[in-house]
């Protein structure tokens, strides 16, 4: 049922039992010793009655959890000095304890063996019960007061905040923003991830749910009243400061992290440049950087837009840049695609497009490489997996290695250290800036157009600068100077040193560079991602038509940062052509399909706002109705009249003199008084039975009607 050391954690408080718990040892048949597992605060050991302990596991109320110090060798590795000699007071000092297991059962005979250590070891009587209660907490390893030596930096978390404000990223959604801090709400979230998540029982949402719940008894006026709620009045979350769900998953993933065994890292040795070896022109890395430059806005200098991302290709061969691109957009699959269609096409149609006065023998880079070399970034993503279907080999390094491609690393910091003297652009700000250093919001003066016109001259003078001597091969020294710079190696080497590089085909760029995915057609249109397009080539084709029957599913390619526009391909023409959104405003916006998902979201979530509204204001028009109805309802029966086809007419035309008057019913205005006109008073009695006596001849007339066609 239980064992000693064992962990057992508690699903909801049960007086002393809150959070994690370990077993230390059983008095009898009598009580249980436990002590709570939480090395942020001092916890002491405790007894509870044997039978209710075991009452609790059988009723579920409590459950076995994986023990949060499984990782802890027992045997720690080097250690500094200062660190050593601690955990050689600690062994001691337990070594004796282990003699006598019984010392925790009371708290005097407790408070007594930590006065014996603390004369022994001639320490404070304070750091000798810290010492013990974690050993106990750690199931008597003596290891855990050094455990912050064992943890690798990179796999610590961030240094925790003791006062203060909530820090960090801001929420993408800023109505979830309650500003608490961390510090403020670590220990719930602690207690909500061992006792729902720890245990498998929960996902993570639900278990921030029921946090929310259990742990701060929200009111009912977070859940369901009509002008406010948690997730959509911020003022809710700031009054009860209670935790984003961001703020929720990701302090469980630390805690996740903190369980798992830490492995020593491998050293690395030299291994040599990566242009060694290289046979000739034909393998590429990618990679992207962010520039650091304020830049500002094409529409209105006055704005800043912050600052770009830069793409760029580079040649192992000879370290020539042979393509770029540049985008406000975050690094993704859509911004690399455009870097790699760059490299493949013609560079004329770039000096044209940004008025350069160079030609395409200039940058003789037009070929597909026979090789990419990538990190692990976009080409794993699910918006590139189909470029590595084309045929050009892949290589995707490993997780924060640079070293494995270091030449487009290095071509980076050549194009991003400031050229004095050369390329002294405005706006430029240190990547680790000093304090008073300028961030350069105040000094930017170059739109993104601008800013790509000088990066291209920066890559064209770092294409015109010379190799290492030992790269110029020996049959190429009649060529002259031009040989020793990357350009003309490059030209050069595509002759003499060809068979490593590829042409691009009419359908590459949407086969291979375009995310993929496989839409539906329908009678109106293309169903993708929720939105439809458009073509008339689909209604020429037939396909509209065919698709009032069933569904028919058509491979797509598009661009994730545009989603006015898919293209879908014409298996009668063998070429891919387009289809536009039917929804005119994502046509003018150029949204993204992100910015569309975000739009959509957020009219659904208005559109539910507005029915759950509408719902608790129905609520009280229901009571009202009924309580009209229970008034209006006598005790006898109401129609005394007859209730024949004739009696109802000679009725209306009563009730509709009554409820006819001049000007539309008294709603329009006398002009010339100003007044509304008068309603009409009710018809007098003769009138009434004038008409009624004229309804009544009708009726007659067309009852004889009806008996003669029954006759025929």
């Amino acid at each position: 049922m239980f064992e000693i050391n064992q962990v057992f954690s508690a699903q909801t408080p049960i007086g002393k039992l809150d959070g994690v718990v370990r077993v230390l040892d059983t008095v009898g048949f009598e009580a249980v010793m436990l002590i709570n597992i939480d090395l942020e605060r001092k916890c002491f050991p405790f007894k509870i009655e044997y039978e209710d302990w075991v009452d609790h596991i059988n009723s579920g109320r409590l459950v076995q959890v994986t023990d949060p110090f499984e990782w802890l060798t027992s045997i720690p590795p080097s250690l500094p000095r200062g660190a050593k000699k601690r955990l050689h007071l600690v062994t001691s000092a337990t070594e004796g304890l282990s003699a006598t297991p019984d010392f925790f059962w009371t708290k005097k005979k407790f408070n007594k063996e930590i006065s014996k250590i603390s004369s022994d070891l001639k320490l404070h009587k304070k750091t000798v019960k810290g010492w013990i209660c974690e050993w106990l907490q750690a199931g008597r390893n003596p290891v855990v007061v050094v455990r912050k030596f064992l943890e690798r930096k990179s796999d610590l978390a961030p240094k925790k905040q003791p006062t203060g404000a909530k820090r960090g990223a801001k929420p993408f959604d800023t109505t979830l923003n309650s500003g608490v801090a961390s510090h403020e709400v670590e220990h719930q979230i602690t207690r909500a991830y061992y006792s729902y998540v720890g245990t498998g029982e929960m996902s993570l949402r639900d278990a921030y749910h029921e946090m929310l719940l259990t742990q701060y008894k929200l009111p009912p006026e977070a859940l369901s009243d009509v002008s406010s709620g948690l997730f959509v009045d911020p003022a809710i979350a700031k009054k009860y400061r209670t935790p984003s769900l961001r703020q929720f998953t990701y302090r469980c993933r630390v805690l996740r992290d903190a369980s798992k065994c830490q492995e020593v890292e491998t050293p690395r040795g030299s291994r040599g440049k990566s242009t060694d070896n290289v046979p000739g022109p034909g393998f590429y890395e990618i990679d992207a950087t962010h520039f650091q430059i304020q830049l500002i806005s094409r529409l209105t200098r006055n704005k800043l837009v912050g600052r770009p991302t830069v793409y760029l290709i580079v040649d192992t061969y000879d370290g020539m840049v042979t393509g770029y691109a540049v985008s406000l957009e975050n690094p993704s699959w859509a911004v690399a695609a455009l870097a790699l269609y760059n490299c493949f096409c013609d560079k004329s149609q770039v000096f044209e497009r940004l008025g350069l006065p160079y030609s395409s023998q200039d940058w003789p880079c037009h070929h597909l490489p026979n090789l990419l070399r990538a990190d692990r970034a976009e080409l794993v993503s699910n918006m590139g997996h189909r470029f590595a279907t084309s045929g050009i080999r892949v290589e995707i390094t490993p997780s924060m290695t640079p070293i494995a491609k270091g030449t487009v690393e290095g071509k980076n910091a050549e194009i991003k250290n400031n050229k004095t003297g050369r390329f002294n652009l405005p706006g430029r700000f240190s990547k680790k800036r000093q304090r008073r250093e300028s961030d350069g919001k105040k000094d930017a003066a170059l739109d993104i157009l601008q800013f790509e016109r000088i990066l291209v001259e920066i890559i064209m003078d770092l294409n015109g600068s010379p190799v290492e001597p030992r790269r110029i091969p020996v049959d190429a020294l009649h060529e002259g100077a031009k040989i020793a710079s990357r350009a003309g190696l490059h030209s050069w080497a595509l002759k003499n040193r060809a068979g490593f590089t590829r042409s691009m085909g009419e359908n590459f760029v949407y086969e291979y560079l375009l995310t993929g995915g496989t839409g539906t057609i329908h009678p109106l249109g293309i169903q993708w991602q929720g939105e439809l397009y458009r073509s008339e080539r689909l209604r020429e084709l037939g396909l509209l038509s065919a698709a009032v029957r069933k569904p028919i599913k058509v491979p797509l390619s598009y661009n994730p940062l545009l989603a006015s526009e898919i293209y879908f391909f014409d298996t009668v023409e063998k070429k891919w052509l387009p289809a536009y959104n039917v929804d005119p405003e994502i046509y003018d916006a150029k949204a993204s399909f992100a910015e569309v998902k975000e739009l959509r979201t957020l009219q659904t979530r208005l559109v539910s706002q507005a029915s759950f509204n509408n719902y608790s204001l129905r609520r009280v028009r229901v009571k009202s109705v009924k309580e009209l109805v229970r008034e209006t309802k006598p005790l006898g029966p109401v129609v005394t009249s007859p209730t024949n086809h004739i009696g109802i007419r000679q009725n209306r035309a009563i009730e509709k003199c009554l409820g006819r008057s001049e000007g539309l019913n008294g709603s329009i205005k006398d002009l010339r008084s100003g007044s509304a006109i008068e309603e009409v008073r009710a018809p007098t009695e003769s009138i009434v039975l004038s008409e009624a006596k004229t309804l009544t001849v009708e009726s007659s007339l067309w009852d004889e009607v009806d008996a003669i066609n029954t006759l025929k």
